[in-house]
């Protein structure tokens, strides 16, 4: 995983929102200290890679519900040594806690999103921040894969005011109704 590679991706990511651009300022800095910002035992924090995983209209999202968080999410994870780029992490994530092999990638390789989110203590982990770059992917496969029938990973495709009347996080809503604008939209 390369540093420069994603600082320069970062660099010409523009942030809307106001707590997205916070969140964008809070990534450039913490890609500047010294520590490793991959590893996991980097005691601020590791950057993370995500998926927006979308139907091709936005009409509706894929969400995993995260067991020790106790939350719904969008897919996503830690680097791997493995993994090429960022973007590479949220797509390997978006096919393992999904089960769906096959993505498409409307906007490529183009950070669509980003979050910065503090994650709780565990037993052998001590609260850390995730620094999160979300990716945009679309599919139209159904859900029937045996990592979708796994009742200790329950998923689901939602609509975006499914998750606003469930309360959900306010920088997941932000990104699916960002999506769902982006995939809604006629082609230019």
């Amino acid at each position: 995983m390369n540093r420069d590679d994603l600082r320069a991706m970062l660099e010409s990511y523009d942030a809307r929102d106001p707590g997205e651009a916070a969140s964008l300022a809070h990534i450039r800095c913490f890609l500047d200290s010294p520590a490793d910002p991959f590893a996991r035992d980097n005691p601020e924090g590791h950057i993370t890679g995500s998926a927006i995983v979308a139907r091709p209209d936005g009409a509706e999202f894929l969400l995993v519900h995260h067991r020790k968080l106790g939350r719904w999410l969008q897919p996503g994870g830690h680097t791997e040594e493995s993994d090429g780029s960022v973007f590479d992490t949220a797509l390997r994530e978006a096919r393992e806690e999904t089960g769906i092999a096959r993505f498409e990638a409307p906007l490529d390789r183009t950070i669509f999103d980003v979050d910065v989110h503090p994650i709780p203590a565990r037993p052998r982990e001590p609260a850390h921040l995730h620094f999160d770059v979300r990716f945009l992917l679309t599919s139209l496969e159904t859900l029937h894969s045996a990592a979708a029938e796994d009742p200790s990973r329950p998923m689901r495709w939602m609509t975006c005011e499914e998750t606003r009347s469930r309360g959900f996080d306010a920088s997941l809503i932000r990104a699916l109704e960002k999506a769902r604008a982006v995939l809604s939209s006629p082609p230019s």
